[in-house]
């Protein structure tokens, strides 16, 4: 199966996180209003040069996963609606990634922890950390919040 292929990422991170809902190519107006923590699975058809910690990195092309969290006004659909939108202004790290990526989707788990997200990724082997403090300076637990998909051969 080409690594381009996001059911083939979808469905590894459903099987992981089995209690998440799928929200698909872009169609968040059913994305739920609930409060909890979310993963994006994000493609690069080209490399993107990130300036992070005062240094520029260089991500590869392929698919990416981000697990933020919701908990503010508007919960988890409000957060899903600004990550899916192409234009807005520059806020969070992943702003600079889902900008310029091709394809994105989501998964959402009401109540979840991005912490618990990234922790049963990368546990499942996997996923691997491309850049280390990316998306997670409020967290002390996780080395990234960006995850690279590795699919198995």
């Amino acid at each position: 199966m080409p690594a381009d292929n996001p059911p083939a990422l979808l469905g590894r991170i459903l099987s992981l996180l089995p209690e998440a809902v799928k929200i698909s190519d872009g169609a968040v107006g059913p994305a739920p209003d609930w409060k909890g923590a979310y993963a994006l699975a994000m493609n690069l058809n080209e490399p993107l040069v990130l300036s992070h910690r005062q240094a520029d990195h260089l991500l590869a092309p392929g698919w990416y996963a981000y697990a933020g969290s919701a908990y503010g006004p508007g919960g988890v659909g409000a957060r899903l609606r600004r990550h899916f939108r192409r234009e807005k202004k520059l806020h969070w790290h992943v702003d600079r990634i889902t900008t310029v990526a091709s394809r994105i989707h989501a998964v959402a788990l009401e109540g979840g922890s991005e912490c618990d997200i990234v922790r049963r990724l990368i546990d499942s082997q996997s996923f691997d950390t491309p850049l280390e403090g990316f998306g997670n300076s409020d967290c002390r637990s996780c080395r990234s919040h960006l995850l690279r998909w590795r699919p198995q051969a």
